[in-house]
């Protein structure tokens, strides 16, 4: 009869180093509210799945509220709202 062992928990950070970080991550704001702050007078678009978002565009989810695109890839956006970054659907017809 063997003995379950679970596998043991490091605490060393993996991260990479910022250097090595692609150009997005590089560009992105510190913090939800200086990404508003950027946005001045651009007018947040309401979310739609079936509408394309470019980076730095104000859109406003009916659950996580006002965000600003942080990254876009073909199908998926991220956005960076109060509560955090979460990442929707785009551009589907």
């Amino acid at each position: 009869m063997s003995i379950h062992r679970p596998k043991r928990v490091s605490f060393r950070s993996d991260r990479e180093s910022e250097s090595s970080l692609d150009p997005q991550e590089k560009n992105r704001p510190e913090s939800w509210s200086a990404a508003v702050q950027a946005l001045g007078d651009n007018a947040q678009r309401p979310y739609s799945i079936k509408e394309t978002y470019s980076i730095g565009q104000g859109l406003t989810h009916p659950k996580f509220g006002l965000g600003v695109v942080v990254e876009v890839e073909s199908a998926k956006i991220a956005v960076l709202f109060e509560s955090g970054e979460r990442r929707l659907a785009h551009a589907m017809t």
